[in-house]
């Protein structure tokens, strides 16, 4: 069903967005891998999910495969929310806008059916848009166990 719906979402406006980030991505060149998996998730979005770094070490450590964070990370974390913000005045407002643009013509297509998940998809992107920095792409199963176990560990089960 995600090969469905990528392949509908590719050729309804996902290779437009793809160009967007991989232009993003070409400008911001010093960033360019994690933008091009940016650019790649905006193209193929069903079947994959997004979590943050924060929320992938809370998960390790809620299941105990947690490692220290070293200082290099830490200064990559600060030096990601400077590039997040780099972004969202340049690119990110604009994509953001692009996306909210997309799900509002698909939601004024529902009743086609075939815009029913750009809609959802369209949702889901605008966070990437507005901060692409810091964040991972994951399979939809594991993301959903990433925020379970995330639940789990504030709950202590």
């Amino acid at each position: 069903m995600a090969t469905l719906g990528n392949l509908i979402w590719f050729f309804t406006g996902g290779f437009a967005l793809f160009l967007a980030y991989g232009l993003g991505a070409i400008l911001f060149f010093p960033a360019f891998i994690p933008l091009f998996r940016m650019a790649l998730y905006a193209a193929w979005p069903f079947g994959r999910g997004v979590v943050t770094q924060s929320q992938l070490q809370k998960y390790k450590e809620a299941t105990g495969r947690g490692n220290e964070i070293s200082t290099a990370k830490a200064v990559l974390t600060n030096l990601s929310g400077i590039a997040n913000l780099l972004w969202l005045f340049t690119f990110g407002i604009g994509i953001a806008f692009v996306h909210f643009i997309g799900m509002m013509i698909n939601l004024a297509l529902f009743w086609t059916i075939v815009a029913i998940p750009n809609i959802v998809g369209h949702w889901r992107m605008i966070r990437v848009a507005l901060m692409p920095f810091n964040k991972v792409i994951v399979p939809k199963g594991l993301e959903k166990e990433i925020e379970e176990g995330i639940a789990k560990g504030k709950l202590g089960l």
